[in-house]
């Protein structure tokens, strides 16, 4: 029998596993909850057997929110659950507090990047719908959170989880330098600059470098530079844990997936100065987005002066990711909330 320490929650997510952080965060987070008592349903995108799958024919502003409210419904309609989870404070959103209003139960919504970033009239929208959830959640973003204070919201804030028993340190170390990017091919992940970087005459001349670039496998590669296909999850620890540098030249992020990844591996890294990455990096190893030259800079210098300008990075990025963002630690927190919410409800 279900007990209050056992709640049973309706997870309404657009996407559920493949590619994306988000999206494999709702995977990871799905399987820890199920494996530690917590009774987990997804209604989202995707093609894993443990969702309930919502079509969306190609255009899912369209097609999501129309068969996610009739799925969920239908759903309430014959099935108990004690919490409603929106992840995404969009159309998930929407959908989740038409269902709180429907079925009585408590609703939680968490923030990611996209939905920070949107415009008026939709951060109106958003913000209005927010206002009917029973608590907000978003990751340790000061930006973000300053943003929804600034709205009137008091957000709990529950970091990223990160399965610290899958990224371990780095392998003997190779005669190469290997560079990994591993963002995609959208602008606003860095792709354009990172091409640009790679490409630069002072670094394709080296002879002590590799760039493992993933996003677009179509592309050529050469002696230097490698453009692999988009890279599998289950496949990153054993791509991480090879890995010398890892570049984050992201022009806007949450709290990015694949960069605490290289973290837990123990990878150096040099990143985009953003709200999150200065909170986490000494200035010395970040660049303004878009700013080329300084990311050409930061690699030559780790190339010739890591021990001295880059000196235990490695092993405080490490450190870090096991303190903080370890998938137990952060987890624990998602699985209380439920149970307090479902006690409420």
């Amino acid at each position: 029998m279900k007990t209050s320490n056992n709640p049973k929650v309706l997870m309404l997510s657009i996407g559920y596993g493949g590619f994306g952080g988000t999206e494999l965060g709702a995977e990871r987070l799905h399987n820890w909850l199920e494996d530690n008592g917590v009774d987990v349903v997804v209604i989202a995108s995707g093609r894993s057997k443990d969702i309930m799958r919502v079509p969306t024919f190609g255009v899912w502003r369209v097609f999501w929110p129309l068969f996610a409210y009739i799925i969920s419904v239908a759903y309430a309609c014959f099935r108990d659950f004690d919490v409603i989870y929106a992840r995404y404070a969009t159309y998930p959103l929407f959908v989740g507090v038409v269902l709180k209003y429907i079925s009585g139960k408590p609703l939680v919504v968490s923030i990611h990047g996209g939905d920070i970033r949107h415009g008026v009239p939709l951060s109106w929208l958003i913000n209005a719908f927010l206002r009917r959830a029973d608590k907000v959640v978003c990751y340790d973003n000061i930006g973000h959170i300053n943003e929804l204070k600034r709205r009137g919201i008091d957000p709990l804030m529950i970091p990223n989880g990160v399965d610290t028993r899958l990224f371990k340190l780095r392998k003997a170390k190779s005669n190469k330098n290997k560079i990994i990017y591993a963002g995609g091919t959208r602008d606003i992940k860095g792709w354009f600059d990172i091409i640009s970087v790679v490409n630069d005459e002072v670094l394709c001349r080296r002879k002590d470098i590799e760039f493992h670039i993933y996003g677009d496998g179509s592309i050529g590669s050469d002696d230097v530079i490698f453009f692999h296909s988009k890279v599998a999850h289950s496949d990153m620890p054993s791509i991480l844990e090879t890995g010398q540098l890892f570049i984050l030249p992201s022009k806007a992020e949450g709290v990015p997936t694949a960069l605490l990844e290289a973290m837990a591996s123990g990878m150096f890294v040099i990143a985009s100065d953003l709200d999150y990455t200065r909170t986490v990096f000494d200035k010395k190893f970040l660049f303004k987005p878009g700013d080329v030259g300084r990311m050409r800079e930061l690699i030559v210098r780790f190339c010739d002066d890591r021990v001295g300008y880059f000196k235990g990075q490695d092993v405080n990025n490490r450190k870090i990711v096991l303190n903080k963002y370890s998938m137990d630690v952060v987890w624990q927190k998602w699985k209380e909330l439920f149970i307090c919410l479902a006690k409420r409800g």
